[in-house]
């Protein structure tokens, strides 16, 4: 879950910093900028960090998928074949299967509005601002399955631990 939200921050920041690097540029990238004209040089700038974005976060829910199968595994044997830590294993599976799925029209619509005509027409970026809103639900949806994955698990830790000490004080009767 922590390595979700660097991924996310990550992306989120290389957005932020093609901006900032329009206002703080070194003096040979300044000149580039000025030459080339600074709405061009943002919006390749934006472009750019966008296209690390869409990147990087298939490539992030590929390995998410791969662990969440491990996890499914591991807990298969180390939770005593209870039920409630595969169902959530599988909701996170569910949930990152979506977003793979969502992926390729978010890039390709997020594409097509990063430069005109689509950076003008409101209908691109409605379509791109409700695709990324579903996908950060999406994340979302996984951190709360995955805080009640690991509650759960928790428990189930808490629980063997009480049985343990109760059946250890208990007296041993000897016939």
């Amino acid at each position: 879950m922590a390595c979700c939200v660097f991924v996310d921050l990550a992306a989120l920041e290389n957005l932020r910093l093609a901006g900032q690097m329009m206002n703080a540029a070194i003096p040979a990238a300044s000149e580039i900028i000025q030459n080339a004209g600074r709405e061009p040089m943002g919006q390749l700038l934006h472009h750019l960090a966008a296209e690390q974005y869409r990147y990087y976060l298939p490539l992030w829910d590929q390995i998410q998928l791969a662990s969440v199968l491990a996890l499914a595994g591991l807990l298969y044997f180390a939770a005593e074949k209870r039920v409630l830590p595969q169902i959530l294993c599988l909701a996170i599976f569910v949930l990152i299967v979506f977003q793979l799925a969502i992926n390729p029209e978010l890039a390709y619509r997020g594409r097509e509005a990063d430069f005109p005509p689509g950076s003008l027409s409101l209908a691109t970026q409605e379509r791109v601002l409700a695709l990324g809103e579903i996908w950060t639900g999406v994340e979302i949806a996984k951190f709360i399955v995955g805080g009640v994955l690991a509650a759960v698990l928790f428990s189930f830790k808490s629980t063997r631990r009480s049985r343990r000490s109760i059946d250890a004080a208990a007296p041993v009767r000897v016939d």
